[in-house]
C-alpha cells in the first residue's frame, strides 16, 4: 500500500475487528472485548480469477479492489479501484455498501500488514468495510480487519426515556427539588422520533424547558444501543462547558456508561515541542524579551491536564502564542517525541473513541468545509465521522457559517506572518542561520538565506506596505465598513496605482513562497541537519501555506473575478486610535444551498433547537435562511429528507413573573446624545427601585461607553457596583456581577445571549434600542439586495425577523427559573408607535405591557417590585 497517506483524525478500531495481530494490546481508549469465532473469508473462484488477472495486467504491482461479502463469508463481485493509491481507495469506498472488503496484494508476497495498511484499514472500517491482503496468485488471503456486519439499528424506546424525566423517575429520585417539566418530555419525544425515523427536526424550546437533557438522553441512548456517534454543536463556550461539566455527567448517572469529549479547535492547545523550541531559541525568535512568559508556560505544561487556553491563568501575548500553539502545518504527528503526551493528540484520541462530541459551531463548519472540499462525508475529517447532529443555539447557524466560510485579512496579521520570518534580525530565518552555522552545508545555506530569502522577504514587505497605504484613502477612519464592487461605493483595484501595488504584492508573495520552498528543499536533503532543523522546516512550510492563503484572500477581496459574484467584499478599520487595524474581508451572500447540500442532506438526523427560532410562532424566517423551507429535502444518496417542526412553550408564567414597560416620552436616538442622557436617568431610577441587580443592554459600544460615563458622573457607581463591558474579561465581569448581588451591568452584543443568571442577582433588564441590524453593514446590505432582486421586501423578511429574534434573546436573559421575578424596560417606543411594533411584541413572551410617560411607567414599576 502506498505510504502517501494523509494524516486524518485518529481512528480506534474495535478489538474484535482485528485478526491475526499477535501481541496487540488494547489502548486506554479501547475496552477489551472477547474475540468472536469467525468463519474465514474465502475468495470465490470467479473473484480469485479476476484478482489474479488484474494483478497480472499491472505487472505484479499493487492493485486495490472493493468486493462484497455474502452471508457465507464468500468474497464476490470485485472491482479494481486503484493501483497503489490510498486516496483513490478512500474515494471509491465512500459509495461501497457496508459489510464489504477492500483487497490488495503485496507484490513482495509477504502478507503481514504494514503501518500504512493499518491506517488504511482503520479509515475503511469507519465506512463499514473490512481489509484483507492477497498474494499475486490470489491463493492466500490474510484478513487484517474483519468486515463489520451491516448495522441493524435499534430504535429508541420513547416511553422508557420519558419515564426517566417523569415524576417518580430516575431524575426525580436524584433531586429533592425536582420539578416536573412536561415540555421537556414533549421535546424528548420529538428528538426520539427524528433519531428513529431520520430527517430534520426544528424545535423551539422555551426558556425553562430543560432542552439539554431532552436531546442528550436520546443521543446517549442511541450511542449505547447503536454504537453511532452524535455531534452536539453550540455557539457559546458557556453552553459547551455546561454540557461537558454538568449535563453529560448527569446523563451518565441516568443511563449508564457513556463516553463523551469536549472538542476544541487545534489553535487552543499548546504544542510541547514548539514551546521547547521557542524557549530554547527565544533570543533569535522574539523582538522583545518573552523569557518570563515562556517560563510560565513551561511551568504550566507540567501541571495542566488540558493544555488549552481555557486552562491557562493568564493571557499570553499574541506573538508568543502564535509561536507555541499546536499547528497542523508544523506537526510531526507520530514522529514527534512528544506525540503520546501531546495535549492536542490526546484530545483527538479521546474524541475518536467518544460516542458524543461537544463542539462549537465554528469547529463544525471547519469540518464541513473540509468534507465539502474533499467530498468526504463518511470518514474522518476535522472531526471523526458522524451521521447525527444536534445544533443547539441554532438561531446563530447562518452567522457562524458566514464567519467561517468567509475570508478576513488584517494589516496586523499580514505583518505578523512576515515577521515570523524576520523581526529586526530575530525570527525563523535567524534561528535557522544559527542552527546550520557549524554544518558542512552551513555557508551555502546561510548565503542563500542572506542573498535570496531575505531580499524576497524585504520586497514582499515593501510591496505589502505600499498596497495597504494605497488602500487607506478608500477607508476613512470613523466611517465604518466600506463596501466594494457592485452595490458598494468603491473598487480600489480599478485605480491604476492600487492595481499596480496589488500585482506587486501578489508577485512578491509568490516569489517569497518559491524562495522558502527552495530553501526548505535544500535543508531537507542535508542528512546531518535532519533532526536539528526539522522544526524550522515545518515553520517554513507553514509560512508558505499562509502566504498562499493570503494571496487567495487578497485576490478574493480586491480582484475577485467571477468567484466574487457570490461574495460581499469590504474594507474597514477595527479598533480606535493607534490600535486601529485595517481589515480586508469577504463573506458569502447566500448560504442556504451550502447548508442544505453539505449538512442537512448528508447526515441521517439533524436537530436544530434554541429558545428563539420563531417569530410570531412561525419558523418560516429561519427555514428560509437555512435552506429548509420545503417539508422535504432531496438527498442524492438517501432520497427525501423529512423536515418537522415543534414549538415547546416555556414553563414560566410570564404574566405573573414579569412586566414589560415602554416609556413613550423619552427622546429618540440622535446625534445630540439626549437618549443617552435619558437612559442614564432611567438606569439610576431603576437601580433605586430594585437596589441594583440590573442588566442594561445596548446596540452600540459608543452609547454604552457614554451612558457608563454619565452614570459615574451622577455617582451611581458609588451606590451600586458598576460593571461595564470592555473594562474586564466578559466571564470575569459576569462573575463579579453575580458575586456583588446588587450590581448594574452594561453590555452589548455578547450579553444579549448565552448569559444565564438565575435567582436574585438579576432582578431587572433594560434595553435601550430595538436591536435592528445596521442596514449599511456589508453582509446585511448584500443580503437585503439579494432579496430585493427576488422581489421580496427585505425589511419585512430580513431586518424585522432578525430584530425580533434578537429582542427575544435579550428578553430571555431575565427570567431563568420559576421563582425569578423582574421587569423589562424597552426605551425605544417604536415597539409601540410603529406598525411593525406589533410583530415584535407578538414574538416576545406574554408579559403584561405597561406604556406611557416615564413617570407613569416608573409608578407601575415601583408597584410591581413592592408586590414581589
Amino acid at each position: 500500500m502506498s505510504r502517501n497517506i494523509p494524516e486524518g483524525f485518529p481512528v480506534t478500531l474495535p478489538r474484535e475487528a482485528l485478526v491475526g495481530l499477535d501481541g496487540l494490546e488494547p489502548s486506554d481508549e479501547e475496552p477489551r472485548a472477547p474475540k468472536p469465532a469467525v468463519v474465514p473469508l474465502t475468495l470465490s473462484p470467479e473473484t480469485a480469477l479476476y484478482v489474479r488477472s488484474e494483478i497480472a495486467r499491472a505487472g505484479g504491482r499493487e492493485v486495490c479492489f472493493l468486493a462484497s461479502v455474502d452471508e457465507g463469508r464468500i468474497v464476490h463481485d470485485p472491482r479494481a479501484v486503484a493501483r497503489g493509491n490510498f486516496d483513490a481507495v478512500l474515494v471509491a469506498a465512500r459509495d461501497a455498501p457496508e459489510g464489504g472488503v477492500m483487497l490488495h496484494n503485496h507484490p513482495t508476497g509477504v502478507l503481514d500488514p504494514s503501518e500504512a495498511d493499518m491506517r488504511v484499514a482503520a479509515h475503511l472500517y469507519e465506512s463499514g468495510l473490512g481489509t484483507a491482503i492477497v498474494d499475486n496468485e490470489a491463493e492466500s488471503l490474510y484478513v487484517v480487519v474483519e468486515p463489520p456486519k451491516p448495522r441493524e439499528r435499534v430504535a429508541l424506546d420513547r416511553e422508557a426515556l420519558e419515564a426517566i424525566l417523569a415524576p417518580g423517575g430516575a431524575l426525580a429520585a436524584r433531586f429533592p427539588s425536582y420539578e416536573d417539566r412536561p415540555g421537556q418530555r414533549d421535546m424528548l419525544s420529538a428528538v426520539v422520533e427524528v433519531f428513529n425515523e431520520g430527517g430534520i427536526s426544528i424545535i423551539e424550546a422555551g426558556t425553562g424547558t430543560g432542552k439539554s437533557l431532552a436531546y442528550l438522553l436520546p443521543a446517549a441512548r442511541w450511542a449505547q444501543e447503536n454504537e453511532e456517534r452524535t455531534v452536539i454543536s453550540t455557539n457559546t463556550i458557556n453552553l459547551q462547558e455546561q454540557l461537558a461539566r454538568k449535563d453529560l455527567p448527569l446523563v451518565q448517572e441516568l443511563v449508564g456508561e457513556l463516553n463523551w469529549a469536549l472538542v476544541k479547535g487545534r489553535g487552543n492547545y499548546v504544542s510541547i515541542r514548539r514551546l521547547l523550541l521557542a524557549a530554547e531559541g527565544q533570543a533569535s525568535l522574539f523582538e522583545e524579551d518573552r523569557s518570563a512568559e515562556l517560563q510560565s508556560l513551561m511551568e504550566w505544561i507540567e501541571t495542566t491536564d488540558d493544555g488549552s487556553l481555557s486552562d491557562l491563568s493568564f493571557s499570553p501575548a499574541e506573538e508568543t502564542w502564535d509561536e507555541v500553539r499546536s499547528d497542523p502545518d508544523m506537526c510531526l504527528r507520530a514522529r514527534c517525541s512528544h506525540f503520546q503526551e501531546c495535549f492536542y493528540q490526546r484530545s483527538r484520541r479521546k474524541a475518536a473513541a467518544a460516542q458524543l462530541l461537544v463542539v462549537n459551531h465554528h469547529l463544525l463548519f471547519s469540518d464541513l468545509a473540509v468534507r465539502r472540499a474533499t467530498e468526504n462525508y463518511t470518514q474522518s475529517a476535522v472531526l471523526p465521522a458522524y451521521r447525527r447532529v444536534v445544533l443547539d443555539e441554532a438561531h446563530n447557524i447562518e452567522d457562524a457559517a458566514t464567519s467561517h466560510l468567509g475570508v478576513e485579512l488584517t494589516r496586523r496579521g499580514l505583518y505578523r506572518m512576515l515577521s515570523r520570518l524576520d523581526r529586526r534580525g530575530r525570527g525563523v530565518l535567524a534561528a535557522l542561520q544559527e542552527l546550520v552555522a557549524d554544518s558542512e552545508s552551513g555557508p551555502e545555506l546561510r548565503e542563500r538565506i542572506e542573498n535570496r530569502v531575505r531580499p524576497a522577504l524585504s520586497r514582499a514587505r515593501a510591496e505589502l506596505e505600499g498596497l495597504l497605504e494605497g488602500l487607506e484613502p478608500f477607508v476613512p477612519h470613523g466611517e465604518g465598513p466600506i463596501r466594494l464592487g457592485e452595490g458598494g461605493k468603491v473598487e480600489p483595484a480599478e485605480h491604476d496605482d492600487v492595481a499596480e501595488r496589488l500585482r506587486g504584492t501578489l508577485t512578491g508573495f509568490g516569489q517569497l513562497v518559491r524562495e522558502l520552498a527552495e530553501l526548505r528543499a535544500r535543508l531537507e536533503i542535508v542528512e546531518e541537519l535532519a533532526d536539528r532543523v526539522e522544526g524550522r522546516i515545518l515553520d517554513l512550510r507553514s509560512i508558505e501555506r499562509r502566504l498562499a492563503a493570503a494571496v487567495h484572500g487578497l485576490r478574493l477581496v480586491l480582484a475577485p473575478g467571477e468567484e466574487g459574484a457570490s461574495f460581499v467584499r469590504w474594507l474597514e478599520y477595527r479598533g480606535r486610535g493607534k490600535r486601529a487595524n485595517l481589515i480586508l474581508a469577504a463573506a458569502p451572500i447566500e448560504l442556504a444551498s451550502v447548508l442544505r447540500e453539505s449538512l442537512f442532506t448528508k447526515v441521517d438526523t439533524t436537530v436544530l433547537t434554541s429558545a428563539t427560532l420563531t417569530t410570531r410562532e412561525s419558523f418560516d424566517f429561519l427555514r428560509g435562511r437555512l435552506g429548509i423551507s420545503a417539508s422535504q429535502l432531496e438527498s442524492e444518496e438517501d432520497g427525501p429528507v423529512e423536515v418537522s417542526e415543534r414549538i415547546v412553550p416555556s414553563s414560566f408564567d410570564f404574566a405573573s413573573q414579569t412586566m414589560l414597560g415602554v416609556p413613550t416620552d423619552l427622546p429618540p436616538a440622535g446625534r445630540d446624545g439626549a437618549l443617552d442622557e435619558a437612559t442614564a436617568d432611567v438606569v439610576a431610577t431603576f437601580a433605586d427601585i430594585t437596589d441594583g441587580g440590573l442588566f442594561a443592554l445596548f446596540t452600540s459600544h459608543t452609547a454604552l461607553r457614554r451612558v457608563a460615563q454619565l452614570l459615574r458622573d451622577r455617582g451611581v457607581d458609588s451606590q451600586w457596583p458598576l460593571f461595564v463591558q470592555g473594562e474586564d474579561d466578559r466571564h470575569r465581569l459576569l462573575g463579579r456581577f453575580v458575586a456583588a448581588g446588587r450590581g448594574v451591568l452594561l453590555g452589548t452584543s455578547s450579553f444579549w445571549e448565552g448569559v444565564d443568571v438565575p435567582g436574585d442577582p438579576l432582578r431587572g433588564l433594560l434595553i435601550q434600542k430595538l436591536p435592528f441590524r445596521v442596514p449599511t453593514e456589508p453582509i446585511t446590505a448584500a443580503r437585503m439586495e439579494a432579496l430585493q432582486r427576488r422581489g421580496i421586501d427585505p425589511f419585512q423578511h430580513f431586518m424585522l425577523p432578525h430584530a425580533a429574534l434578537r429582542l427575544k434573546q435579550g428578553f430571555g436573559r431575565l427570567i431563568r427559573s420559576r421563582t425569578d421575578r423582574g421587569a423589562v424596560l424597552i426605551l425605544d417606543d417604536r415597539i409601540i408607535t410603529k406598525r411593525y411594533g406589533r410583530y415584535l411584541r407578538d414574538s416576545l413572551p406574554g408579559a403584561p405591557l405597561v406604556k406611557g410617560a416615564w413617570s407613569d411607567v416608573e409608578r407601575r414599576l415601583r408597584a410591581f417590585y413592592q408586590g414581589a
